[in-house]
């Protein structure tokens, strides 16, 4: 074990752009009430995020966005069972034909995106992050910038979205109590709510980022959510 500490003392997003910043390959797990989620990061970019969420699927999302229809995903599951094969659920959707390359990658995109919303409302329990002797490969990757997934993540807070899975909270005080951002009274209205503090959660370039839409890195963010084509392995 690499790094080690508690998620009411380091926020999960702040450990993240740590690992990030130093470009680091491995796993941060986190554990809470018997609960356990992971990211997996190779050289700062995020691969997948991996959260107790059974409607976050893959395949759940591609019939919800109308990519095929249930019976096609049972279909598929079922062949692949019958032939013994233990992969990727997209890599056998790519297989089967009845999906294209980018909307896999898009859909893996999006999953990253709302699983990662699930952890903002972790504040108790755990983290560790560990290197593993060899390192944990996803065929199917949209390789995430970390500071992009925080900028999309802290957004969508912003807008009042919320996690969908009720997590045990500590009261706004604890919270700063453990805090160390020089937050304005007029910050902590609009950002400590609902058992969040969204203020917290946020790095502090993100939160930076806010504050300043002519930043050049929220320019490339936004070009890059419209990109047409996304990195594919």
């Amino acid at each position: 074990m690499v790094l080690w500490g508690k998620i009411s003392h380091f926020s999960v997003f702040m450990i993240l752009q740590l690992l990030a910043s130093h470009e680091k390959t491995g796993v941060l797990e986190l554990e809470d009430n018997q609960e356990r989620a992971a990211i997996y990061l190779t050289d700062g970019r995020v691969d997948a995020v991996s959260v107790p969420r059974s409607d976050h699927m893959l395949g759940s999302r591609l019939v919800k966005g109308g990519h095929l229809t249930e019976v096609q995903l049972r279909r598929v599951i079922l062949a692949s069972g019958l032939k013994g094969e233990n992969e990727f659920l997209g890599l056998t959707l790519l297989k089967s034909g009845l999906v294209k390359p980018e909307v896999v990658v898009a859909a893996v995109r999006e999953q990253a995106y709302d699983n990662t919303l699930e952890l903002s409302n972790w504040v108790r329990g755990t983290f560790s992050y560990d290197e593993p002797a060899e390192p944990v490969r996803f065929p199917i990757s949209p390789q995430i910038n970390v500071q992009h997934l925080l900028l999309e993540v802290s957004r969508r807070l912003d807008e009042g979205q919320r996690p969908s899975r009720e997590k045990p909270e500590l009261p706004g005080h604890d919270l700063c109590a453990h805090c160390s951002s020089e937050c304005s009274p007029e910050q902590r209205r609009k950002y400590l709510r609902d058992g969040i503090c969204l203020w917290r959660n946020m790095a502090v370039r993100v939160r930076e980022s806010i504050f300043d839409p002519g930043n050049e890195e929220v320019r490339m963010y936004e070009q890059e959510r419209h990109a047409g084509d996304l990195p594919f392995l």
